[in-house]
């Protein structure tokens, strides 16, 4: 910011005392001289041009910026935004509303659709009672793996002894057994559960079946304890030893260990072919389906919460935007406010200036007269007025923009005095919307279960 110089720096920037000896050899100032000297009116002009000048582009510079800020603010749109707080909550709250029951109907729909199937299914079928299976997989699996796990332990213990790759080959061994054991339970317990389908032809095949793989799988469980047996007479032919061991006396099995592998495989066995039947209702088909129904029936309690929650998620983004738009609208007046104060401040300050730079003028042209009076050996003929500095010449602030907003000011006074009430009014608004589309969903829940037959009236 330029300010008003001191006067001994005015004086060497002027170069007065030169000007003065200039003027003296000239015969300037006259003795009887009634007007001031070209040099004194040279110095108004130098503190009119070069310095208040200065003063006023920065002053000005200042009140533009001001200016430039107060037109930024959107005090009359924020406050037209919270008075339309109702077409706020439409916009917002319209598309969604539309989305939610788009969606409750879509599930009703499918949850109707399946349930209807699994109606068909029972009536076709001939069943009068609910499905009996187990809620959780997990559990069910962790079981089959800690089965398979153990018995490919025990088994890998006998079979490390005749393994030309000793406890490692072992296991793998023990662990390909324990897996061909899986498979055997999974075809058993699949063909003992189609044994109860009502169709008579399945329930036949399912029979032929369950006695091929349950043959297969006594011929299985043997052929491993022979397996053991051969390994110890030689690991390299150990295969074909055991078949044709397996073939003549499937049960003369000579060694302890033998016996107790197939004791082992054999309870592996059973209880991964139970677990497995047990998982499942005995009718094939029948947890399919009711999971199915289950889990849509699930997702239909959800929809409801989930669209309850999406309105009040709604209307919780509404509150903070109603409370955003409420702070911001509050803030933009205060910085609206104080920036009138600053720029009535520079205003006040520019005519501060003017006035110390009359000042200075004064000083400038007493310290041209008292030098010049130095030089001549004399008193100076002229002891009339200091030159003044002439006012309507002056450069002038522009103030144009700082009136209007001065008259903006008041009417943005009058708009908060009414803001908490708009805002109060908004919230409220907000509040009564949310609660009428709740009502609504929850009334379009009852109709679609009515109409779907998912309840009783």
């Amino acid at each position: 910011m330029t300010s008003i110089p001191a006067t001994k720096t005015a004086i060497s920037a002027l170069k007065i005392e030169q000007r003065v000896e200039r003027d003296v050899k000239a015969g300037i100032p006259e003795v009887d001289r009634r007007s001031h000297t070209e040099s004194e009116e040279s110095l108004r002009a130098y503190v009119v041009r070069e310095v208040i000048g200065r003063v006023h582009d920065n002053r000005q510079a200042e009140l533009d910026k001001e200016l430039a800020e107060r037109s930024e603010v959107d005090i009359r749109q924020l406050f037209q935004e919270l008075k339309n707080t109702e077409a706020l909550v439409e916009k917002k709250i319209g598309s969604r509303m539309a989305n939610l029951v788009s969606g409750l109907k879509r599930s009703a729909q499918d949850y109707s659709a399946l349930r209807m199937d699994l109606e068909i299914f029972r009536h076709r079928n001939g069943l009068t009672r609910e499905a009996e299976y187990r809620e959780s997989r997990l559990l069910h699996y962790s079981v089959v793996f800690f089965i398979v796990i153990l018995e490919t332990l025990l088994n890998a213990f006998f079979l490390s002894k005749g393994s030309e790759l000793g406890l490692v080959g072992g296991f793998f061994q023990a662990f390909i057994i324990s897996l061909i054991n899986l498979g055997l339970a999974a075809f058993i317990a699949f063909s003992l559960s189609n044994c109860f389908h009502l169709n008579l032809a399945r329930k036949a095949l399912a029979v032929v079946l369950l006695s091929a793989v349950a043959t297969l799988s006594v011929i299985f469980v043997l052929g491993v304890g022979h397996y053991r047996e051969a390994l110890e007479q030689d690991p390299f032919t150990a295969s074909q030893l055991a078949i044709n061991s397996l073939r003549t006396a499937p049960l003369a099995l000579e060694d302890f260990n033998s016996w107790v592998m197939v004791v082992v495989s054999s309870i592996a066995l059973v209880l991964l072919t139970t677990k497995i039947f047990v998982v499942d209702d005995r009718y094939p088909g029948y947890t399919a389906i009711t999971r199915r129904v289950r889990r849509l029936q699930a997702s239909w309690g959800e929809a409801y919460e989930d669209a309850i929650e999406s309105v009040n998620e709604v209307a919780d983004d509404l509150h903070a935007l109603l409370a955003e738009k409420e702070k911001t609208l509050r803030a933009q007046f205060i910085q609206f406010k104080a920036s009138i104060e600053r720029s009535e401040e520079i205003h006040r300050h520019y005519q501060e200036d003017i006035a110390r730079a009359q000042t200075l003028l004064d000083e400038l042209i007493r310290y041209y007269q008292s030098y010049s009076a130095r030089m001549l050996n004399r008193r100076a003929a002229y002891f009339g007025e200091l030159l003044r500095f002439e006012l309507d010449k002056l450069p002038r602030l522009n103030t144009t923009g700082l009136e209007q907003h001065q008259r903006d000011l008041a009417a943005f006074e009058e708009l908060m005095a009414e803001l908490d009430g708009v805002y109060d009014q908004g919230i409220a608004t907000v509040n009564q919307r949310c609660e009428d589309i709740q009502h609504t969903l929850s009334e379009l829940v009852d109709k679609l279960e009515l109409d779907h037959g998912l309840r009783r009236a």
